[in-house]
């Protein structure tokens, strides 16, 4: 799941345009049409790579950057106050775990890879891939798990409120990660350095990639993505057109259902969000898998478009990494609230001119304060 970009650079300056059919050891030249004298010295080409490798670099350095301050800053916000190790947060801090590993073992890399300071061997080859397919899987499960947990939450709530607890949700992750290890060993078994010095996962047959690919995007993508919406059908029907019955005060029960639906939007927004950000990359393996000479044709023949849709591509899947803590830290009070304790130090100007605006306008100020009393009781 590494960018090819490099690989089309190695061909191009070998001059030798060839194709790794599914992993059998056997090379076939493309399409006879194509000749590499003709795009060898296209100053297209030529400014293409010489952008690529500062600017893709550097997006995947800002990328595992951001993302590294925002989940760890979600951890120390769990693990450091009490108040805020709840079912949810522990699926949010599981999450956090993913996308550290994921920028840590996956994007630093392929930064360094890109920038031409890393060079594949067979052990960081076949650990890089196969961490990131565990991460992905260990991701979607832990957003299907999420989704289950608003779902019983919501639509079961009578008897999921003891059945809800903190240690449940311990061994769920942990079965998580071990069903995530186990179902991409595969990927650490084939994946291994090429003859062209690239790191990519070739397996015995055609057949048996072609199996393991559409595995793959079924377990980290489709199936869950499908449980996902199912349990938001559910959720949208009973918290958005009933009430909730209990022996509750009336103001309690909105203010019950008002928490719901927040934390629920919240959860929707971060499944959403993966859905996007990794259907680009899913669409290019299965399209590199069901058509692979066809789409190498188009690597080596448009050269600036298909590496431009690759590392957009990349770019979107590592990104999904960093954008979970905005995502909490704009749709939740919780969160919201020591997320500005966290990084306070660094925003020390803002909060001179938020009070000095609140000087000025003290009316303005009583009624934010009174806004932010009922926000905190969601």
């Amino acid at each position: 799941m590494v960018s090819h970009v490099e690989d089309v650079a190695y061909h191009w300056h070998e001059g030798n345009i060839t194709a790794v059919m599914g992993g059998a050891g056997v090379t076939s030249p493309i399409d006879s049409s194509v000749n590499d004298t003709d795009f060898a010295y296209d100053p297209g080409v030529v400014m293409f790579f010489s952008v690529s490798q500062v600017l893709f670099p550097l997006m995947y350095v800002l990328l595992a950057i951001v993302g590294l301050v925002g989940n760890a800053a979600v951890l120390f916000i769990i693990v450091c106050h009490p108040d805020m190790q709840t079912v949810t947060n522990y699926f949010i801090a599981n999450l956090a775990i993913t996308d550290i590993f994921t920028l840590v073992m996956c994007t630093l890399p392929t930064a360094l890879y890109a920038a031409g300071i890393l060079f594949p061997v067979p052990a960081t080859c076949k650990a890089i891939n196969y961490i990131q397919y565990v991460m992905v899987q260990a991701t979607c499960c832990t957003l299907t798990a999420m989704s289950i947990d608003r779902y019983n939450l919501i639509v079961h709530a009578v008897q999921s409120r003891k059945s809800r607890t903190t240690s449940k949700v311990i061994i769920i992750n942990t079965f998580i990660w071990a069903a995530s290890f186990l179902l991409h060993c595969p990927v650490a078994i084939y994946s291994n350095i090429t003859h062209h010095n690239i790191c990519e996962t070739f397996f015995p047959t055609v057949l048996a990639e072609k199996v393991f690919h559409t595995f793959a995007t079924m377990t980290m993508y489709v199936l869950p993505l499908s449980i996902n919406l199912v349990c938001y059908i559910s959720i949208l029907h009973q918290v958005w057109t009933r009430t909730s019955l209990g022996t509750e005060s009336a103001h309690a029960q909105e203010r019950s259902v008002r928490r719901k639906r927040k934390i629920t939007r919240m959860v929707f927004v971060v499944v959403l969000l993966f859905a996007i950000c990794w259907a680009p990359a899913q669409i290019v393996r299965m399209w590199q898998t069901f058509d692979y000479v066809n789409y190498n044709n188009l690597r080596f023949t448009r050269i600036q478009l298909m590496g431009s849709l690759e590392f957009v591509a990349l770019c979107l899947a590592y990104a999904n990494s960093c954008v979970n803590p905005f995502v909490y830290a704009f749709t939740t009070t919780s969160f919201k609230k020591y997320f500005k304790k966290v990084f306070r130090p660094c925003c020390r100007f803002s909060y001179r001119q938020a009070r000095s605006t609140s000087t000025m306008s003290p009316s303005t100020s009583r009624v934010s304060k009174v806004l932010t009393r009922e926000e905190s009781s969601v």
